[in-house]
């Protein structure tokens, strides 16, 4: 008679790693770059900028969002000169690209001047 298989063992199932606090920043400008990405208008990345700042608003002490409200402002000045000097390198006679440059700056510009009216407003 044979004696049972006996079983394999098994690894045991790691648990994954504690999450990190998130970073409100980090999250709203992700949140605003898929946007962007989707070529959603300026005017929606307004709406959406301002549902960004009612939720902080609700949330976080004045200081701690004016810190906020500055990083997010500043990130977002960068993206609009960085966008800025890509529009110079596309091609004058590729009308579609020039259009979707268009369109993703005025939204990128939206979203950096709601935050910048945020900071004014404090």
């Amino acid at each position: 008679m044979e004696s049972p298989a006996m079983p394999t063992p098994t690894r045991r199932q790691s648990l994954p790693p504690p999450r990190a606090a998130t970073d409100p920043a980090k999250e709203a400008l992700q949140r605003i770059s898929g946007l962007i990405a989707r070529g959603l208008d300026a005017g929606r990345l307004t709406r959406e900028a301002a549902d960004v700042l009612s939720g902080w608003a609700t949330t976080m002490e004045a200081d701690d969002l004016r810190e906020l409200l500055d990083e997010v402002h500043g990130q977002l000045a960068e993206g609009v000169e960085a966008a800025e000097d890509m529009g110079s390198e596309i091609d004058p006679g590729d009308a579609a690209s020039a259009k979707l440059h268009q369109r993703s700056l005025g939204a990128l510009m939206a979203a950096r001047d709601a935050f910048g009216q945020a900071v004014l407003r404090l």
